[in-house]
């Protein structure tokens, strides 16, 4: 045997194998890039639906108004605790918790936390990802499609 055949032998054999190594990295990266993709969108989905939800809540709320100064004409003014507690039955009702509070008599805030449960990050040790929300309504009057 020459030499050359005993190097190009031993050549050979270090690098059987190197393909299969390859694709095994190849395809674990794959993997992770869509898990990371799914997690990703799904808790960006969250926060899409936890805004909504605080949004929603706030526009119940607002609609909880003080009967006698509307009657009278004198504005739109917020109820406190009626719109507290409406805004806190809507997301009761939704499945999500979060606090509803009356930030001046034409205006209610809502903040909402949900969570997301995770599909492939949970594999690494992240069960759940959480997602809030914050809406504001302003309670507005308009006489005739005019704002006052």
């Amino acid at each position: 045997m020459t030499t050359g055949t005993v190097s190009k032998s031993l050549r050979e054999r270090t690098e059987r194998g190197s393909v299969g190594v390859f694709v095994i990295v190849l395809a674990a990266s794959f993997l992770i890039m869509v898990g990371l993709a799914v997690d990703v969108s799904g808790h960006l989905h969250a926060m899409q639906e936890a805004r909504a939800t605080a949004r929603e809540a706030a526009r119940v709320g607002g609609q909880q108004l003080q009967t006698p100064t509307g009657v009278r004409g004198l504005g739109a003014v917020a109820d406190p605790g009626q719109a507290a507690a409406a805004a806190q039955a809507y997301l009761a009702s939704a499945g999500v918790t979060g606090s509803a509070s009356v930030t001046g008599p034409a205006s209610i805030s809502v903040d909402v936390t949900s969570v997301y449960p995770t599909k492939f990050l949970s594999i690494i040790g992240v069960p759940s990802l959480s997602a809030t929300g914050t809406a504001q309504a302003r309670i507005t009057r308009s006489v005739g499609g005019v704002e006052q």
